[in-house]
């Protein structure tokens, strides 16, 4: 039986794992507002700034897989500070990029550092904060780490957002390396580099049982194949994790459509973009803010359903679909940024509880590659959204597109109703009999 009480243990991986989560998103966000308009500065054109991004996202699909494999087999520590170095060298290389080849290097270093995080930190946080206390829920934890995630990310924004005024007496734009622009990055150099520093000293990973050799990178990397073999075996055989992805995707395919589409659809209903550059702020500061409360109230409402996280995923999926279609129709400011904030609410709610229910049908041993896995689909979704619905919004409006968005978060709730009436433990227990093999073991075919 869970508890609500955590042992002193769990409570000190809490902090730790908080902690590096705040500093890596911090690091993250404070290059976010102005980031673009750097390059753009030191003269990418809009053509070249597609080619970076491409790029990027292209490094996070080839490797997003492949690195969770990694992480299993050497060891998530390891890999989180690979990580976290790629992350520095990336906004080093960006600090002093000024032309196109050193500006696409930058964005090649920050998605294999994408590539490398996802998933490594966050299967060393739930492999150790289990096994310190096996009885505490999971689940309260994941909520306060997706509100430390996005206050973070808020705070970094908005600080390096204030940087260029605060500097604005430095050399202007595309004369130098050190600039206003060019602020935000070297503050989260800083950052990033407290962040690996931090995490070589607080992070402690069980070691090898006994008689088991620590794997060497070359060892480890020729495990990979193995490890992604298991758990694409794991995904395939467990319907509940089958259904969970099948909402990544779907959510992925609407969430890179509020992305990419609500500044213009905003500026739309405002009349224009042009001095409201507070005004946006507010409303992307609002989602960070909504977001945290989804979290913070995802807690209560599960105590309250007895921890049904199937039911309150549905419910919370559901009415930020209904929301993002009221959304589509609204012609009014007011009511569209409320509308707005409200579907990241919900976003919040159904967050930790979705991560929850995978986390719990995921064998340790695996744990980093099917976080990729599912980031991965995510991503693919995401990719779909971007052609798909960005498209529609081309040829038609933002409202349609968005109005298609809430349609499909309508219909995958019904994946978390699927899963909420699965039998628990009887799933697990399929999962663990069928699809667990070592790497380097074949699946016993008699």
């Amino acid at each position: 039986m869970k508890t609500t009480t955590v042992s002193q243990a769990a409570r000190s991986i809490e902090r730790t794992y908080y902690l590096l989560l705040g500093l890596f998103w911090f690091g993250t966000g404070l290059p976010m507002a102005t980031g673009f308009l750097l390059a753009q500065a030191r003269g990418l054109d809009l053509f070249e700034l597609g080619l970076v991004l491409g790029a990027y996202s292209l490094t996070i699909v080839l490797l997003e897989v492949p690195t969770g494999g990694l992480a299993d087999a050497v060891g998530r520590k390891r890999v989180a500070l690979l990580a976290y170095i790629c992350a520095l060298l990336s906004s080093l290389l960006f600090v002093f990029a000024l032309s196109f080849p050193a500006m696409l290097l930058a964005f090649v270093l920050n998605g294999v550092s994408r590539a490398l995080a996802s998933g490594a930190l966050d299967a060393w946080f739930v492999d150790t904060f289990q096994a310190a206390d096996p009885g505490a829920e999971l689940q309260p934890a994941l909520a306060r780490a997706g509100t430390v995630s996005l206050l973070a990310l808020g705070v970094g924004s908005l600080l390096g957002s204030a940087l260029p005024t605060l500097f604005a007496g430095l050399a202007p734009e595309g004369t130098a390396v050190l600039t206003p622009l060019a602020t935000p990055l070297i503050a989260s150099v800083w950052a990033r580099m407290a962040l690996l520093a931090l995490a070589a000293l607080l992070v402690h990973e069980s070691a090898p049982p006994a008689g088991t050799p620590a794997r060497s990178w070359l060892e480890g990397a020729r495990q990979v194949p193995d490890m992604i073999r298991t758990g694409l075996a794991v995904s395939r055989r467990s319907p509940t994790i089958l259904r969970l992805l099948g909402v990544s995707f779907a959510s992925g395919v609407v969430l890179i459509s509020l992305e990419a589409l609500w500044q213009p659809h905003f500026a739309r209903l405002l009349g224009g973009s042009e001095g409201r550059s507070l005004l946006f702020g507010l409303i992307m500061g609002g989602n960070f803010f909504a977001g945290m409360a989804g979290n913070l109230l995802s807690i209560p409402l599960l105590r309250l359903l007895k921890g049904r996280y199937g039911l309150v995923a549905a419910l919370f999926q559901g009415l930020r679909g209904v929301g993002l279609m009221f959304l589509a129709l609204q012609g009014a400011p007011v009511p569209a940024v409320l509308l707005f904030w409200w579907v990241y609410l919900g976003m919040g709610v159904v967050n930790s509880p979705h991560a929850t229910l995978m986390n719990a049908e995921i064998p340790a041993a695996h744990r980093s590659s099917m976080l990729s896995i599912e980031s991965l689909v995510a991503y693919l979704g995401s990719l779909l959204g971007s052609a798909g619905l960005s498209y529609l919004a081309e040829q038609t409006s933002v409202g349609v597109a968005w109005f298609a968005g809430g349609v499909i978060l309508v219909l995958s709730l019904g994946l978390y109703l699927s899963v909420d009436a699965l039998p628990r433990g009887e799933e697990r227990r399929h999962v663990a009999r069928h699809t667990l093999v070592e790497p380097n073991q074949a699946p016993d075919t008699g």
